[in-house]
Formats: C-alpha cells, structure tokens, sequence
C-alpha cells in the first residue's frame, strides 16, 4: 500500500468558509480540515460513480423510479 505523501501547496480560499469547515469537521487545523474536505468529496464522488456504473447495467431497480433514465 502506498503511503501519504503531504507536500505544501498554497491555495487562495476564503478564511471565514475553511473555519466553518474546521468546526464542521472537528478539524485540529485548516490544513487537516482541506485534506478531510477533500477525501469526503473524491469518497462521494467515486461512490456516484459506482452507482451510475450499476444503473447503466441495469444491475439496481430503481423501485421508486427517481433515478433520471439514461439519455442514448
């Protein structure tokens, strides 16, 4: 498994949202609150992806019909 590999990178953000996602998250720093923004939103995005995945293969039932069908 490779390891974590952390190199500084300065980013322009607003101060006052990366203190609200500091509390949010429970964060010991800005930085570790970026990095925890970062890994929920690549975790969410790969988990949609999946899903789609299995939508388009008509592998899940959409029993509630709320999915939007797929465009061909």
């Amino acid at each position: 498994m490779r390891g974590t590999v952390l190199k500084r990178h300065n980013l322009i953000v607003e101060i006052d949202k990366v203190h609200r996602l500091r509390r949010q998250l429970k964060a010991r720093s800005n930085s570790e609150a970026v990095r925890m923004a970062i890994d929920r939103e690549l975790a969410t995005s790969m988990g949609l992806n999946a899903l789609k995945r299995l939508r388009d293969l008509r592998a899940i039932e959409d029993v509630f019909d709320r999915a939007p069908s797929k465009r061909r």
